[in-house]
Order: structure tokens, then sequence, then C-alpha cells
């Protein structure tokens, strides 16, 4: 479990988010929806641990969170093939059911394209094996035969038992999800009951 009490954070003298009450339960499937400066991406560095609220009493049900941000770098003179053979030593894990879905052509990350990085950056964290995966703004740049891939991975590993939490502007891909959306506005957050 995630929890949340009220919780805020500035930075300087913006309010990013404020007096947030949240609870997160072990294996659900969260939808944070909000616009660009709604307050997502500092809500889900929060909850992974990488930013602290001013205030706050959060409590953790794993001491990690498997996070994956919109932008992130990976190795970039290694190839697809070196790395993922690093992550499967490292994390003492077989992705070859990922490879086989994600298909990444065996390049130097540094020249792979937005959408192949982007499958690398998911085949790694699901690497982690850490039961709570957090994902900010996944489907950006992926194609529609590649978002059908990406969910059905997401269905394993939710069905294995994972929380999952998204940031996204399209909820409209998560619509064979049983899950909860939560709306981010003006560092505010609701929910339709």
């Amino acid at each position: 479990m995630i929890k949340f009490m009220e919780a805020s954070k500035k930075y300087n003298a913006k309010e990013v988010f404020k007096n947030v009450n949240l609870t997160i339960k072990d294996n659900e499937f969260v939808l944070l929806i909000g616009q660009n400066g709604s307050g997502k991406s500092t809500l889900l560095k929060s909850i992974s641990g990488l930013v602290f609220p001013d205030k706050n009493n959060m409590i953790y049900k794993d001491n990690y969170n498997a996070y994956l941000p919109e932008k992130f770098s990976l190795p970039k003179n290694l190839t697809v093939k070196e790395f993922v053979a690093f992550l499967e030593e490292f994390f003492n894990t077989d992705l070859t059911y990922y490879l086989n879905n994600l298909i990444i052509p065996n390049l130097k990350i540094k020249e792979l394209s937005k959408g192949n990085l982007q499958k690398l950056g998911i085949i790694s964290i699901i690497a982690t094996k850490l039961s709570t995966i957090i994902l900010d703004e996944p489907t950006e740049g992926m194609d529609d035969d590649l978002k059908k891939k990406f969910i059905d991975i997401l269905k394993k590993l939710h069905k294995e038992g994972k929380t999952i939490i998204i940031s996204t502007h399209n909820p409209k891909d998560y619509n064979s999800f049983k899950n909860r959306k939560i709306f981010v506005h003006d560092g505010n957050i609701y929910e339709n009951n």
C-alpha cells in the first residue's frame, strides 16, 4: 500500500500539489489523468520516492518501486542484447517473453528510435521484479500495434499481482482494465465515485 496524508509539494513559490490524501492498495491499476503542468509527474515522483513532499506521512509496503519517467537515459554504447543480458544477470530473470513481444532491433542504444527506446525502458522496469510499477506517459510515441502489445504485457503483470500506476493524457488506452481514475488539476486530485 502507498499512503499520502495531507501531502504538499512546492517548488519555489509554486505549489505543485496541496494537501493530497491518497491511498493506493496492492494490485490496483491506477491512472493519473491531467494536462501538462497539472502536477502528475511530481506526484508520480513522490510516490516513487524520488521527490519528498514538504509535508507528508507516506507509508510504503515496499521500500522501492520500479519507476520509468517520461524522459530517461540508458547506457548509450551498449547494444540491446548486451543491455538485456546485463539486466537478466543482475536481476536473475528471463526477459525472453517481453523481447519476443516488443521486438527491438539489436542496435546500440544511442541508435534506437524513440519508440524502441521506450520499449527497452519498459523491459528494464519489468526486469526489477518489484511489486509496484510506475510509468509516466508510457504510450507516447507508440503506434496502435505497439500499444496493443504493451497493454497485453500490462495485463500479464497485473494478473501476476503487480500494482500499476500510470500518468496519461489518453485514459481510453486502458479501457480494457478495471482501473481507478484519479484526476489531477491545479495541484488537487479528484476521483469519480
